[in-house]
């Protein structure tokens, strides 16, 4: 077995670059199967500008060590960013498409309160217009009546609360998904 000694610092870039270039192009099959279209609110950045960027973060010594192998950069195609670099980026990708997934189900279920919302505002509503009925109807000393105004009047209440709980819910997700925005930065 041969060691890592026995390469070339130029032989070693190349090498980097081909994985590197490699792992890049499986990303980027990955994004054009349509596994990120789903993705809401979060920009994709280019790979190459990504490896780029952080090449320059992390990458300042390998320049010289380039040149003193002799190496010019017609040789070597595009500076080359770390391994470590890739599994980062890799990492930050599959933990962006996460916070996407909590997002997504977070708005589902937004979405489900407000309709469970509407419909107990027509259910008040509903209940509102059979209490006019009933006091409209209403025939001095009929005992029924108001029997049936007060159970309108309870269930009035209790869809106000329920209504109230589905409310101070739906905030608490939009307060999580706000939360999730900033996390996602």
């Amino acid at each position: 077995m041969s060691s890592s000694s026995d390469y070339s610092d130029a032989v070693k870039a190349q090498l980097r670059a081909k994985l590197d270039n490699e792992v890049a192009v499986f990303l980027q099959r990955l994004q054009s199967v349509g596994v990120d279209d789903e993705v809401d609110d979060f920009e994709i950045e280019d790979i190459g500008d990504e490896a780029r960027r952080l090449h320059g973060l992390t990458g300042s010594g390998s320049s010289s060590s380039s040149k003193e192998s002799g190496a010019s950069k017609d040789k070597i195609p595009y500076q080359v960013y770390y391994t470590d670099d890739v599994s980062d980026q890799i990492q930050t990708h599959l933990e962006k498409k996460k916070l996407a997934k909590k997002k997504r189900d977070k708005k589902a279920q937004i979405d489900r309160l407000e309709e469970t919302m509407a419909e107990l505002n027509v259910q008040r509503r509903s209940l509102l217009n059979d209490a006019e009925i009933k006091r409209l109807s209403h025939n001095a000393g009929d005992i029924s009546t108001d029997i049936e105004m007060t159970k309108i009047l309870e269930q009035y209440r209790v869809n106000g609360m329920k209504r109230c709980r589905l409310d101070a819910e739906r905030q608490s997700l939009e307060y999580e998904i706000w939360e999730l925005g900033k996390e996602k930065r």
